[in-house]
């Protein structure tokens, strides 16, 4: 076999590890396509599966699958399920072009094979192609070769880079975007206003769940918030002199990261940055971040612009556009990494990413490597869909493992903005080291029906809205059905009265509804006439916030489900994300939490 110079000096280096499976006859329910290692279900691919969820990936793992019908693959790659065995006959005929893919991978520093005596055929010569390499075959029954693959893996040298005061144990950290999210305390029932929280008496969720059950890892502040004039940083001054710890303002314990971003989104419409790569190091060091990410410019195929008129429309950025933000982006992240060099500035580097389509994605990927960066993040997939990020996602890892098969330590992966709950497993699987989202707590009051999570992370409630009567919008929809204003204060006064008489249980199920249905959807939600009466007969029948250990619904009971000012429905959304974190992302018991028994709604 001839070899180009190429492909002989890959295969004359040490690259990392490869781990050889043959495809399962057990595979996952699957709708759409999964990545080889998910979609495999035998009991090899569960052991794997396990290691990688605890440990993560090994720097230069790379696992490759021999599959009855799409040949020798990447176990990040996507495929659909199948029915079909790889025979001896098979396997004999694919073997040049097996070998011939391994070539061209490189010699790597050891193999483990783990395939049955089907699918060896495949793979013979292989000794002679990694001649002097370490080759170890999985033998015995299944059980044998599932214990010697296992002892195999934890064999191999596993570290992943890491973050400055990183919990020890914690290897898939959630960041929570602020943008202002706090709260007023003790709790006010509202009367004319929407409580608005006083510098004297404001709280943020880290400060209510207190040191054992605050439900994140770490903060994201965006620089953004500078020009917005919304969020804490736009309440410090940054210039030499001026008190600028972010940390003291926002109450954040040392516990806590503080993740510093440029927040593209808020600027995407702008043909630059607010920031240059110099200007967001020097407010990173200001500020005190821990973890710092270069300046990105999101290339979206579509902007909301201000017309001449200052009316808003929304115009299309061409190809060359888009493309020259990216490139813009890796400019940036190069600078950025020069500037934390060359002043010395302590916070860890961040390389964010931006592309158009996975391969785009891939390729900032190596140039992000060679720059040196040894944390990433993948940017821009907020707009889309699940397909198409599981698809990044997985081409992402695939290209780090390609990248770190001669080093010790693995890229620390970041998604942006992402939090997709049928895509959580996939995450975690591919080695993602952290994610920030706002969603669950965004859900409690921007959804009609998932708006409270039930205290176990299975189902989502809608709320019971009691609008507050003196508001512009109540006092114009009154006009509108001809009701006064002291009629609609009563009917408000009378809709809040069953609520906290049912909460006592001295009213029915059916008298709070009525009463809720008779001010609430009439006037506030006009046209849809009562078609939430279910959903409240639902909510009030299982009564989810008395089965809540969580400090929210302890605290205010029957009001965190009440849809009214922002001091419920941000108390709603904290307890939304306490029972993402706790439940649903790390399914761990909490301090003071009771078990409960799943309710059908």
């Amino acid at each position: 076999m001839s070899k180009s110079p190429q492909s002989a000096e890959r295969s004359a280096r040490a690259a990392g590890h490869l781990l050889l499976l043959a495809c399962s006859k057990n595979k996952r329910e699957a709708k759409a396509a999964l990545p080889a290692l998910e979609l495999y279900d035998g009991v090899n691919y569960r052991v794997l599966r396990l290691f990688l969820n605890e440990h993560g990936w090994p720097a230069g793992l790379s696992i490759k699958i021999l599959s009855a019908k799409y040949g020798l693959i990447d176990a990040t790659d996507l495929i659909e399920s199948y029915d079909e065995r790889l025979t001896v006959s098979k396997a004999e005929k694919i073997n040049k072009k097996v070998l011939k893919t391994l070539e061209s991978f490189g010699r790597p520093q050891t193999t483990f094979i783990n395939l049955g005596q089907d699918y060896l055929p495949a793979v013979d010569g292989i000794e002679d192609l990694f001649a002097g390499r370490e080759i170890e075959y999985a033998d015995g029954g299944i059980g044998s070769k599932m214990r010697h693959m296992k002892d195999w893996l934890h064999g191999l040298t596993n570290e992943t880079a890491t973050l400055p005061r990183q919990k020890k144990g914690r290897s898939y950290l959630y960041f929570f975007p602020d943008w202002d999210d706090y709260i007023s305390r003790p709790f006010i029932h509202e009367v004319d206003e929407p409580d608005a929280p006083s510098k004297r008496n404001k709280k943020y969720a880290h400060q209510i769940f207190g040191a054992e059950q605050t439900p994140y890892d770490g903060m994201l502040v965006s620089l953004a918030q500078l020009k917005t004039g919304k969020g804490a940083l736009s309440r410090l001054d940054p210039t030499i002199g001026e008190e600028t710890d972010l940390r003291k303002l926002m109450k954040v314990p040392k516990r806590l990261l503080m993740f510093g971003d440029c927040g593209a989104f808020s600027y995407a419409s702008e043909d630059q940055p607010p920031f240059t790569p110099a200007e967001a190091a020097k407010l990173y060091d200001r500020f005190g971040f821990d973890i710092g990410a270069s300046v990105d410019h999101i290339p979206l195929p579509e902007i909301i612009v201000r017309n001449k008129n200052g009316d808003i429309e929304r115009k299309s950025l061409s190809l060359k556009k888009r493309k020259e933000r990216i490139q813009l982006t890796v400019d940036n992240a190069e600078k950025f990494l020069a500037a934390r060099r060359r002043h010395k500035y302590s916070f860890v580097p961040l390389g964010a990413i931006q592309g158009i389509d996975t391969r785009s994605y891939v390729k900032c990927v190596h140039d992000y490597i060679d720059m040196g960066y040894r944390h990433i993040a993948l940017g821009g997939l907020v707009p889309r869909q699940d397909k198409d990020i599981l698809e990044i996602v997985c081409a992402a890892r695939n290209a780090v493992q390609s990248r770190t098969r001669s080093m010790k330590t693995n890229v620390w992966l970041h998604l942006f903005g992402i939090l997709r709950p049928r895509l959580q497993t996939t995450f975690r699987l591919m080695g993602i080291s952290s994610f920030d989202s706002a969603s669950y707590l965004r859900k409690a009051w921007l959804r009609s029906d998932q708006n409270y999570l039930s205290p176990d992370g299975h189902d989502w409630y809608s709320t019971i809205r009691v609008p507050i009567a003196s508001s512009k919008r109540m006092r114009e929809s009154a006009a509108d059905h001809d009701i006064d204003q002291e009629t609609l204060a009563e009917m408000e006064l009378r809709c809040l009265e069953a609520l906290y008489d049912f909460d006592g249980s001295t009213k029915t199920r059916r008298e709070v509804v009525d009463a809720v249905n008779e001010y609430g959807p009439l006037l506030e939600r006009r046209g849809e006439d009562n078609h939430f009466f279910e959903k409240h007969t639902a909510l009030l029948e299982d009564k989810p916030w008395e089965r809540c250990r969580c400090p929210v619904c302890k605290e205010i009971g029957i009001d965190v489900v009440v849809f009214r000012g922002s001091g419920r429905n941000k108390r709603r959304g904290f307890h939304n994300t306490w029972v993402f974190y706790h439940k649903v992302l790390h399914g761990k018991s909490i301090p003071g939490a009771t078990s409960e028994k799943k309710k059908s709604k």
